[in-house]
């Protein structure tokens, strides 16, 4: 007869749970004895582009989550990014929320994991991988994703601007993902399709200079869309070229003047100099706060 034999069910039950609980005692544990190296992450942001630098970052990233220090790496980004050493972290938090949601497997822990640093863009990043979680599982319910974090006015808004971003990086069809949004109420609605068309401009960021200077300018090319919303598909073309030329706005504008359509190149413009004000306004609050 082995050792548990002899126990009673109920005792077998207690002994079972006891050791779960154990064992869910020494993981939290190494999490939050776990040292984050930051050095790690300042060597990343030295590298000479930004696809280098999320490269190098992915395994800070896991580190992060794995240690239970993932919004100190938010702070840590952020840090960076007001002492001059990072032009923008708002890409770079999306890759943290992806590895959040990855170790976590948990959508409302994985966003009260970290915070709205980097222009919400952590959970944006932590939406998206749990939209494509819940679609392989047979479970997207984009109506109700959000619905928990109603009240918390930062974690909703970057909940439903993310939905767009994983309904189009799910999709890969602004036509569907548009669709999908459309299930949302109210301004909800509005931001989601924000989200897929910035998701939309970031598909080529990681390009290399020529096919990035190649593709981007025809991001909106193909869906048929209203009016209006061709040019916020179009400006997202020039918010997303500042993050890629790591805000150097004359270099941002030359790509959206190769946009064939005149109106659409004016969005694109416009679209770049608002990306320009909003990073330049972020600057300065950072620098007054810190």
């Amino acid at each position: 007869m082995s050792a548990f034999g002899s126990l009673s069910r109920r005792a077998l039950v207690y002994f079972t749970t006891a050791f779960v609980a154990m064992g869910v005692v020494v993981v939290a544990l190494q999490r939050s004895r776990s040292d984050l190296d930051t050095s790690v992450a300042a060597d990343c942001v030295k590298r000479g582009t930004d696809t280098e630098q999320t490269r190098c970052l992915k395994r800070y990233s896991h580190d992060a989550a794995r240690s239970g220090k993932t919004r100190a790496a938010l702070h840590t980004l952020t840090k960076f990014v007001r002492t001059g050493m990072l032009d923008d972290c708002h890409h770079l938090a999306h890759d943290l929320g992806h590895a959040e949601f990855e170790i976590q497997g948990n959508f409302i822990s994985a966003i009260r994991a970290g915070d709205a640093s980097c222009l919400k863009g952590y959970y944006h990043g932590v939406v998206t991988a749990a939209v494509h979680h819940a679609a392989s599982m047979g479970r997207l319910d984009v109506a109700k994703m959000c619905t928990a974090l109603d009240g918390d006015d930062a974690a909703y808004d970057g909940c439903v601007h993310g939905l767009g971003h994983g309904l189009m990086s799910l999709f890969e069809d602004m036509t569907r993902a548009r669709q999908a949004c459309a299930s949302l109420s109210g301004a909800a609605v509005g931001r989601c399709i924000d989200g897929l068309f910035m998701e939309n401009a970031m598909r080529y960021i990681d390009l290399s200079e020529e096919d990035y200077r190649r593709s981007a300018p025809r991001a909106c090319d193909r869906p048929t869309l209203p009016k209006a919303e061709v040019d916020l598909c179009n400006m997202e073309i020039g918010e997303i070229a500042m993050f890629h030329y790591r805000h150097d706005l004359p270099a941002a504008l030359e790509l959206c003047r190769a946009i064939e359509d005149r109106s659409a190149s004016g969005a694109c413009e416009q679209g770049a100099r608002q990306e320009l004000k909003t990073w330049e306004r972020g600057r300065q609050e950072g620098r007054r706060q810190s």
